[in-house]
């Protein structure tokens, strides 16, 4: 597999075996990461501030931003940090060209080499492995889809990625009771923050808990008169919202599914990110069908 040495101060990228390398130009995007499993605890991206020297980085190669799929490398920080290496003239850097008739120029640079995702992430695993790019709060959530070995021994793997930014439709605020309206709101943004950095179980809670706030606010429900989510839904179901029923019904039974006593007692498949993705669409379905929002 080849390895990459990065000129952080340049921006610049280089690729090679060993710690001899030649220019990658135009640079690639290189972004930070992690790989990490929802069982866990929650998802925490690499910290601005943390040694580089366990560091992992995702070299794309492509990106469709309507699909949300991403294709690239993974490559992980290896020995003394940074390392020096022999390197061909950059062609972003003209002044090089001078040194051209030397055999080798030397820089120190950020050293990572190739290694097998599918060997030290999914191989014999039961969880499904996360991926997330980005740095400390500043990060987003990306699902392993496919894996295929190129030419130079490099595994390219496709991500897809979690909906992020406008994960629910346009609210209407003033369609809102306006005595519940600050709690909707509040538990609605609870879920966003879980739908941009949270491990799948995480969203299906906080989908829950804005499902459950959103239809007390519609039947005007506190106190004594507050019900669970389940018997809230069976009550919108005598309205004849059968729609928006289903939805908050499917949320219901995705959070109880999430409990580790009642998956083991029922014998249920594991909760998959693909069912948090469920979720929140229903909780925007939700919204809709009461009237107090619309998809754009």
């Amino acid at each position: 597999m080849l390895n990459i040495g990065i000129d952080r101060n340049q921006g610049l990228v280089y690729e090679g075996t060993g710690h001899y390398g030649r220019a990658v130009w135009p640079a690639p995007i290189i972004t930070p990461a992690r790989v990490v499993f929802a069982s866990e605890g929650p998802l925490i991206a690499e910290s601005s501030s943390g040694s580089i020297t366990s560091a992992c980085r995702f070299r794309e190669d492509f990106y469709d931003p309507i699909s949300r799929i991403r294709r690239g490398r993974f490559y992980f920080a290896q020995g003394t940090q940074p390392t020096e290496w022999f390197v061909q003239p950059h062609p972003a850097l003209p002044f090089e060209a001078a040194n051209a008739d030397r055999r080798e120029l030397r820089k120190s640079l950020e050293n990572f080499h190739g290694e097998s995702i599918w060997h030290k992430y999914i191989q014999g695993k039961r969880e499904q492995p996360l991926v997330l790019l980005g740095r400390d709060d500043r990060f987003t959530v990306w699902t392993i889809i496919n894996i295929e070995v190129v030419s130079t021994g490099e595994e390219l793997v496709t991500l897809k990625g979690r909906s992020g930014l406008g994960v629910l439709p346009v609210i209407y605020a003033d369609k809102i009771p306006a005595s519940f309206c600050a709690r909707v709101q509040e538990t609605l943004d609870a879920f966003v923050d879980e739908v941009h950095r949270a491990a799948p179980v995480s969203v299906i809670d906080r989908a829950r808990d804005a499902a459950n706030q959103i239809l007390l606010a519609h039947f005007g429900a506190s106190g004594k008169d507050a019900l669970e989510l389940g018997a809230l839904a069976n009550r919108l179901e005598d309205e004849k919202l059968i729609i928006g029923a289903s939805a908050a019904k499917i949320i219901a039974r995705l959070h109880a599914r999430a409990k580790p006593v009642e998956r083991e007692r029922r014998v249920l498949r594991a909760i998959r990110e693909e069912d948090a993705q469920l979720a929140t669409q229903c909780v925007g379905t939700l919204l809709c069908e009461l009237g107090w929002a619309d998809w754009p």
